[in-house]
């Protein structure tokens, strides 16, 4: 009877759950976050925590954080939780040697700075395919990381919105990236309004900026691109941390070093990528390269080409079988709707197996 009890109390004892977003403006990461949180959210028995570094009344009203606000905390000493589920890249001064974090990505980056950094210390990585793993097996730090390929968990049923366009145009979404490091190709592209007005011509535009072009918190901020952004005629802004329903809506991607490519894949649709640094950067078949994506499609090295590009790839997709190569070397199992459960199991197992250790100590006690 005792052995069952403490087998049964290493279920059913409720633990701290730590979701770090480190910033409530960190839209992308609640993006990655939300499928796991959901999940304890309905199952009731752990305590989750969204974790913050502080609290705005700006954060808190926007509309994709409905329904959770009630978990957020300003908590962020890491070690008072049991488990620290995060999608962000944890700092010297965020963590200690105690610190049982599992490393969930925010996405499928070709940005060398996203590899060099140091897993080795998680409990676990929940990594989205091979690609991911083979960079970061590469940096010396990370050859004895714990690790586990699951797929991407927002290409689970991936969600829908309301259709921004009523006509028979085709539509097409443009997604720049940050602007860390000078490779994001959104100043070129608010820099030549005539191509962006000859693009509204002919297609429905969606313009959906990596989610720190909005957010003042970061760095690279620059209050003068929102503006300009927000006067363009005749697109769709859109601001939030998940692009898939919206990509659900287009016909074509222009990107650049955007990770938001590597989800676009997910609909085999042709791409076209705008060239942030056209002097210096080219499309490469070296996994190591930031420019590996651009193999899917073709490359814009002038604004002036883009309208060209765009209807010739409109009318003719040449890289579809590139797409689906990359597609599934970067992504485990892409389409069967199973990542969300296979990250699910992996902490269940981690939570699992905490509780075992803590009830052999009570009992060697």
């Amino acid at each position: 009877m005792k052995e069952f009890m403490t087998q049964q109390s290493t279920h059913i004892r409720s633990k701290r759950i730590a979701f770090y977003l480190r910033s409530c403006g960190n839209l992308h990461y609640f993006a990655a976050i939300k499928p796991y949180l959901n999940y304890f959210v309905e199952q009731g028995i752990h305590q989750v925590f969204l974790v913050v570094s502080h609290l705005n009344v700006e954060c808190q009203e926007n509309l994709e954080y409905t329904g959770y606000t009630n978990f957020f905390t300003t908590n962020c000493d890491l070690d008072t939780y049991d488990l620290v589920v995060t999608p962000s890249f944890l700092r010297a001064e965020e963590r200690t040697d105690r610190t049982k974090a599992v490393q969930i990505f925010h996405g499928m980056s070709d940005k060398p700075f996203t590899y060099e950094r140091d897993f080795s210390t998680y409990l676990l990585c929940l990594c989205v395919g091979q690609r991911q793993t083979d960079r970061l097996l590469q940096t010396p730090c990370n050859k004895t990381m714990k690790f586990k390929l699951i797929g991407y968990p927002k290409f689970d049923c991936p969600p829908t919105a309301t259709p921004l366009f009523e006509n028979e145009k085709k539509t097409i979404i443009y997604c720049p990236t940050w602007r860390k490091e000078d490779i994001s190709s959104i100043e070129i592209f608010l820099n030549d309004l005539d191509v962006i007005d000859r693009l509204t011509q002919d297609y429905n535009l969606i313009v959906k900026p990596h989610p720190n072009i909005f957010n003042p918190d970061r760095q690279f901020y620059d209050q003068s691109i929102v503006d300009r952004l927000h006067q363009i005629p005749n697109i769709k802004l859109i601001q939030s941390g998940n692009v898939m329903p919206w990509f659900a809506q287009a016909d074509l991607f222009i990107g650049d070093i955007s990770a938001a490519g590597y989800e676009w894949l997910y609909y085999n649709k042709p791409m076209v990528f705008l060239n942030p640094q056209p002097s210096i950067l080219q499309a490469s078949a070296d996994v190591t390269s930031m420019t590996y994506l651009w193999q899917c499609g073709d490359v814009c090295d002038e604004m002036g080409q883009l309208k060209q590009l765009v209807d010739k790839n409109i009318e003719c997709d040449r890289h579809q079988p590139m797409r689906e190569k990359l597609l599934h070397y970067s992504v485990f199992n892409p389409r069967d709707n199973g990542a969300t459960q296979r990250g699910i199991a992996e902490i269940e197992q981690l939570l699992s197996h905490q509780a075992e250790n803590l009830a052999t100590l009570k009992i060697t006690a």
